[in-house]
C-alpha cells in the first residue's frame, strides 16, 4: 500500500505508506519550528494534497534554514525532510536556485532518492 501526494490533480510521490506518512508528519514538525504551514493536506490515511503556493514557502524557507545554520544535528533534522521536499517541489513545477557548491551537491543528491511518482 502507498501514500500518494497530489499537486492540482497530479501524482507527484507515491511512497509507501509508512514513507509517506512519517514524511508528512515530519515535515509538519519542520514546518511548526520555522512557524508556517506545509501546505499539505491529508484527506485520508493515504492520501494528501498538497497546495503548491504554500508548498512552494515551506520548501524554500526550510532551505533557506538548512543552508544558513552549522548546527550538525539542525541540519541533519531539516534535511530529511528537504531532501523529498525538494523532488516533490520540482515534480509539481517549481524549484529553488542553489547559490554554491554545497548547494548543488545537495540538490543533485535529493533527486538521486530514486522517489517513485
Amino acid at each position: 500500500m502507498s501514500y500518494i501526494f497530489e499537486i492540482q490533480d497530479e501524482t507527484v510521490w507515491s511512497p509507501a505508506l509508512r514513507v509517506g506518512k512519517l514524511y508528512e508528519s515530519m515535515a509538519q514538525d519542520v514546518a511548526e519550528s520555522l512557524g508556517v504551514p506545509t501546505g499539505m493536506t491529508a484527506m485520508a490515511s493515504d492520501f494528501c494534497e498538497i497546495e503548491l503556493d504554500v508548498f512552494v514557502t515551506f520548501v524554500r524557507l526550510a532551505y533557506k534554514e538548512y543552508f544558513s545554520s552549522s548546527h550538525p544535528v539542525l541540519r541533519g533534522l531539516i534535511g530529511a525532510v528537504l531532501a523529498p521536499s525538494i523532488v516533490v517541489l520540482e515534480r509539481g513545477g517549481q524549484s529553488v536556485v542553489p547559490d554554491s557548491a554545497e548547494e548543488r551537491e545537495f540538490l543533485r543528491r535529493a533527486r538521486d532518492l530514486s522517489m517513485p511518482r
